[in-house]
């Protein structure tokens, strides 16, 4: 197991202590852990019972990224987080700053936009340190000398010219701020639908400086439960409203951010929940693993497999040899089953969500491989054809194995109901969500009749690591270079050469 979301964190010092003991104890064993953020209360909201004011969601999420730094798994590696934030959330443009760590980048971004909030965050994020005369008189002198001359020294001496003429050097405050864990926004579908519309969009939270007793109880109650704005004012409880901003300006500044540092990343939550099978018994998705290919429910986890698809070719034919494809499935996911009951849990909560729903994913790595022997064009319309093809085998076998398991041993325990009735109901959800309603008739009649031994079956990760070791493209990635360097755990590159470039000049 190595994908983990933890549920929303309780908007509470003893909240945010025992999140990041959780998320400590799961990297130290191995585990890539996501969080979201959205629960916490913004920056200078009011703090009850210490008469004190909030330092921000952003500045405890630091402190939860910081953790990757401190722990290591077994002894050998640190650990990996995602940390996500809602885009609704007052906080939205600090986090999404957060990580912009080049200087220039954040001074031109202070010159040319419009919008006062990012303004101020980028101006706090910089700092200036003025020359001081002795450094003045080198700078001076190293211009007017012979090695200024040198044409492979003009970037330095562009710099050293930067420099004085601004009589001193910008710096981020921060660097490390965040740098412990992957970031992503949380995208809804109003905010999307406000992009397009080119209208305003609202940055709320909990209007807890109006709360009374009772509300403040329902808050720490029940908050942490929904994590949505949207739901929690649905049901009538008090928002605030912090700002009113336009929705483009906020989207400008992800894909400005995304360009120039490659974060935040993005995460279609209302996509996800409206697909998750996870609707079918009642959960949400909350936040993704590290590397974003599972979208998880609270304490979720999820045991990852690949399929080799270079060596699902009948290299004389050039074509997809589907028949061994299923085997290679059918046998991934009945091993992937067993996983789950030969874990042994440190979490007693992560434990009982494995073992009730089940989740396995299974994806591939070799794809580029598999279309260069089929002499297809990686993004092709023949290529991207037959990766259908490819995918649609993939799923297919994969859920109907899981029905045949479910024969075998059992539903997964979350579809299973108090009465036949109501496991009937269950599965008459669970076809009837998102992505079921995408698969073939006779995958949708067999669950109804039979049940499915696993929640979910699939997913793509990036396979880094594994692909290398097999010596094939990683994940669905096309080849970026058949030769290249690779850094490894001791610090040291390894060079790379593809295998199928080696199997081609062989046979030529």
């Amino acid at each position: 197991f190595n994908c983990y979301v933890m549920p929303f964190i309780h908007d509470s010092r003893d909240g945010l202590a025992n999140h990041r003991k959780e998320v400590m104890e799961i990297m130290s064993r191995g585990g890539g852990v996501g969080t979201n953020g959205s629960t916490l209360r913004p920056r200078s909201a009011i703090v009850r019972g210490v008469s004190g004011k909030s330092s921000g969601s952003v500045s405890w999420l630091n402190d939860l990224a910081n953790l990757t730094h401190l722990v290591e798994q077994g002894g050998s590696r640190r650990g990996a987080q995602m940390i996500m934030m809602a885009d609704w959330h007052p906080d939205i443009f600090e986090f999404i700053l957060a990580k912009m760590q080049n200087p220039t980048i954040l001074r031109h971004l202070i010159q040319t936009t419009s919008n006062a909030t990012i303004r101020r965050l980028a101006e706090e994020k910089l700092q200036f340190t003025p020359l001081n005369p002795s450094e003045k008189a080198a700078l001076e002198h190293l211009l007017q000398s012979d090695f200024a001359k040198d044409e492979a020294n003009q970037t330095f001496i562009a710099e050293a010219k930067m420099k004085l003429q601004e009589g001193g050097t910008y710096s981020v405050t921060n660097s490390e701020f965040l740098s412990g864990a992957n970031i992503s926004v949380c995208l809804t579908k109003n905010f999307m639908d406000a992009v397009e519309a080119d209208t305003t969009y609202a940055l709320r939270f909990p209007a807890i400086e109006q709360y009374d007793e009772t509300q403040m109880t329902d808050y720490d109650q029940n908050w942490a439960e929904i994590g949505d704005v949207r739901e929690w004012e649905a049901t009538g409880r008090k928002v605030k409203t912090y700002q009113e901003i336009k929705a483009r300006e906020l989207w400008d500044l992800i894909t400005f951010c995304a360009t120039y540092s490659a974060e935040p990343g993005i995460f279609f939550i209302d996509n996800a929940n409206e697909m998750t099978n996870a609707t079918a018994y009642g959960q949400k998705v909350v936040a993704t693993n590290p590397c974003g290919e599972q979208p998880l429910t609270p304490y979720a986890v999820c045991n990852l497999a690949a399929v080799n698809l270079a060596h699902m070719v009948n290299k004389e034919t050039k074509s997809v040899d589907f028949e061994k494809l299923a085997h290679a499935v059918e046998t991934s996911v009945r091993f992937q089953d067993n996983v789950i009951d030969a874990t042994p849990y440190f979490f007693d909560k992560n434990e009982k969500q494995a073992k009730g729903e089940r989740r396995v994913g299974l994806g591939v790595m070799g794809l580029a491989d598999l279309l260069i022997y089929c002499e297809k064009t990686y993004g092709s319309v023949e290529g991207n054809a037959l990766v259908d093809q490819v995918f649609e085998k993939i799923a297919v076998t994969a859920y109907q194995t899981s029905i045949e398991l479910a024969k075998e041993k059992g539903s997964f325990p979350f579809l299973i109901g108090q009465t036949d009735a109501e496991t009937r109901k269950l599965r008459e959800r669970f076809i009837d969500s998102g992505y079921m309603k995408k698969m073939p008739a006779e995958i949708r009649e067999g669950i109804l009749e039979h049940g499915i031994r696993n929640s979910h079956l699939l997913t793509v990760a990036p396979t880094g690591s594994t692909g290398t070791m097999a010596g094939v493209s990683t994940g669905l990635e096309p080849y970026f270079s058949f030769s290249y360097f690779r850094s490894g755990r001791l610090g040291k590159f390894i060079e790379v050469n593809a295998e199928i470039v080696e199997e081609y000049l062989e046979n030529e």
